[in-house]
C-alpha cells in the first residue's frame, strides 16, 4: 500500500503551491505475528465503533502488465478527526481466499498537522491515501481497516471481489497462482542481459504519470502498473544493455537516470517513484509552460546524437493530459533509420473518448518513430513483437515473465 497527496486545497507558501501530503513510513509488508494477534482481534470484533469515520472506497480488480489482478482501494478521513495535530495513521488489509487462510498487509502513514494557525475551513478538507494488493484468480474476502495509532479510533470496511480472467485469446496469462495473495509492492527485478552478441542496446524514457490523466497524484496502483510494464517489456526483449531515464511532466523534471540500468537501479527507480508527490509544484515550473516538452525535446536530441545511439528507444507510461507539440526548433532532424522511437502508449479502461495524440505521440511521430497503443497486457506483447521485427527480425522474445514474490522478514 502507498501514500498519495492529499484531496485539499492548494495553500500558497513562499514560492511553492502545495498540496497537503500523507507521507508513508514503511513499505507495505506482512506484518509481524504480535501485531497480527492485535488487528485479527479488532477486525473479529463486531462491536468495534466507527469513531475515525473514514470512507473506504474499493476499486475494481485490475489486470496490471506483471499479469498480477490488482485490488485496490482509497482511504480519505477529515483532518477535522485529527484535530489538527500530526498522527499516524496505520491501514491494515485482510484477505482471505476462498477456502483458503487469510494474509494480514500492513502499512504506517504519517497525516501531518495543520498547526495552530489553521483555519477551520482548511479541516474541512479529506486526508486521502491509497492501498492495494496483487491476487491470482479466485474470490476473496477483503477486510480493510484504519487505525489512528494515537487515539486507537479506527474505521473498517468488508466486502467480497471475484477475479476472473476475461479468457480473451492472446499471449497474456495471469501470472499469481489461483487464490493467491501477494504485496502490490516493488518485486526484484533480476533480469539477464544478454551477452551473446545478438542483445539490443535499448533506451526507456518512463512517463512517470497516474492512469488517470484527470487526477493529480501518483497512487499505490499507478506505481504497481510503471514498475510493472517496466519489468514485463525489458524480460521480454532480449537486451545487451538498458540506458534509463524516468520523467515527470507536471514537475517538468527527471525523477532517475541509469546508463547500465540493474537490478539496484530498479530499485532506486522504486524508491523515487514512490516519493514522487504529484500535487507538489514549483511557482517557477507553473511559469515555465513549455519546460515539460523542452525536457521531451533534451531526450530525443540527446538520443539522436549519442556516441553510443540504442538500436531502440522505448517512450513507456499512460496517456498523458498535455496534447501540446513539441516545437520543430527544439527536435533534431533525423539523419538515420536508427535508433526507432516507439511510444507504448497505455490507455486505462475509463479513458474518455477516442484517444487523441499527446506530446509523447507527437514526439514520436515527429521523429518518424511507431505509436503502439496499449489497452491490455495482451498488447504490450505484441508492441514487443513489433520492436524485435523491425530491430532484429532473427531475435527470439524471451517468454512472458513468471514472477516470484521477494520474501516475507522474519519478525
Amino acid at each position: 500500500m502507498e501514500s498519495v497527496p492529499l484531496k485539499c486545497g492548494l495553500v500558497l507558501v513562499s514560492l511553492s503551491i502545495w498540496v497537503l501530503a500523507a507521507t508513508q513510513l514503511t513499505a507495505q509488508e506482512p506484518v509481524s505475528t504480535a501485531e497480527s494477534e492485535s488487528t485479527g482481534r479488532m477486525l473479529d470484533n463486531p462491536r468495534l465503533p466507527d469513531l475515525l469515520h473514514c470512507s473506504i472506497q474499493p476499486r475494481k480488480p485490475m489486470l496490471d502488465f506483471a499479469f498480477r489482478f490488482d485490488i485496490g482501494f482509497i482511504v480519505r478521513c477529515s483532518l477535522a478527526r485529527f484535530a489538527g495535530r500530526a498522527s499516524k495513521v496505520l491501514i491494515y488489509a485482510r484477505v482471505t481466499p476462498e477456502g483458503g487462510k487469510p494474509v494480514l498487509l500492513g502499512e504506517t502513514y504519517r497525516v501531518p498537522g495543520a498547526g495552530s494557525a489553521a483555519k477551520p475551513s482548511q479541516l474541512k478538507q479529506d486526508v486521502e491515501m491509497s492501498g492495494g494488493f496483487a491476487v491470482g484468480e479466485g474470490r476473496y474476502q477483503v477486510e480493510v481497516l484504519v487505525l489512528d495509532q494515537e487515539t486507537g479510533r479506527t474505521s473498517r470496511k468488508r466486502w467480497r471481489a471475484s477475479v476472473a480472467h476475461s479468457g480473451r485469446p492472446g499471449p497474456a496469462h495471469v501470472a499469481v497462482p489461483p487464490g493467491t495473495v501477494l504485496p502490490i509492492g516493488v518485486w526484484s527485478w533480476r533480469i539477464k542481459m544478454d551477452t551473446s552478441g545478438k542483445g539490443l542496446r535499448l533506451t526507456v524514457l518512463l512517463d512517470a504519470a497516474p492512469l488517470n490523466p484527470r487526477t493529480p497524484a501518483l497512487r499505490a496502483w499507478d506505481r504497481a502498473f510503471l514498475l510493472g510494464s517496466l519489468s514485463s517489456l525489458l524480460k521480454q526483449i532480449p537486451c545487451a544493455s538498458v540506458r534509463m531515464r524516468a520523467f515527470n511532466l507536471e514537475q517538468q523534471r527527471e525523477l532517475f537516470r541509469q546508463d547500465q540500468f540493474d537490478d539496484a537501479g530498479f530499485m532506486e527507480l522504486a524508491e523515487a517513484l514512490r516519493t514522487l508527490e504529484l500535487g507538489t509544484v514549483s511557482y517557477r515550473v507553473l511559469q515555465q509552460r513549455q519546460g515539460g516538452l523542452n525536457l521531451l525535446a533534451d531526450y530525443a536530441n540527446s538520443e539522436l546524437r549519442a556516441a553510443d545511439p540504442a538500436d531502440a528507444i522505448i517512450i513507456l507510461g499512460p496517456a498523458t493530459r498535455y496534447f501540446a507539440k513539441v516545437s520543430f526548433t527544439k527536435s533534431k532532424r533525423r539523419e538515420s533509420p536508427n535508433p526507432h522511437f516507439y511510444y507504448f502508449e497505455y490507455f486505462p479502461g475509463h479513458w474518455p473518448g477516442s484517444p487523441q495524440p499527446d506530446a509523447l505521440a507527437s514526439l514520436t511521430t515527429r521523429l518518424e518513430g511507431t505509436v503502439c497503443p496499449i489497452f491490455s497486457p495482451d498488447d504490450l506483447a505484441r508492441c514487443v513483437q513489433k520492436v524485435l521485427t523491425r530491430v532484429q527480425p532473427t531475435a527470439e522474445p524471451f517468454p512472458a515473465p513468471r514472477w516470484t514474490a521477494r520474501p516475507a522478514p522474519t519478525h
